[in-house]
């Protein structure tokens, strides 16, 4: 099998040490249980979930913006899941 080779900076970016940048990949972690959910807007509604697009430990994302404190006064960024494509908002703490 062939293997996916990336640059220097993605390889930066996966090791979580080149800080923000966009199209950067970014690994869920430090969920103690259940899971993270992919939001329609940056503040923690139940409502706001997209259901079926959860995120669990070693799941990766695509940033696609800036982070943003939202209403709860919570960190989050706008992603993209690599494992489904869907895209959303996730609270940053849970991204390394």
């Amino acid at each position: 099998a062939e293997l996916n080779k990336i640059n220097d900076m993605e390889v930066e970016n996966v090791a979580g040490g080149a800080g923000y940048n966009a199209n950067g990949y970014r690994t869920v972690c430090r969920l103690e249980k259940g899971y993270l959910a992919i939001r329609t807007a940056p503040t923690y509604d139940y409502a706001n979930e997209i259901r079926g697009a959860e995120l669990y430990n070693g799941d990766q994302v695509i940033l696609l913006g800036a982070p943003v404190v939202g209403s709860d006064g919570r960190t989050y960024v706008f992603v993209q899941a690599c494992k489904n494509g869907v895209q959303g908002y996730v609270n940053n703490s849970y991204l390394a």
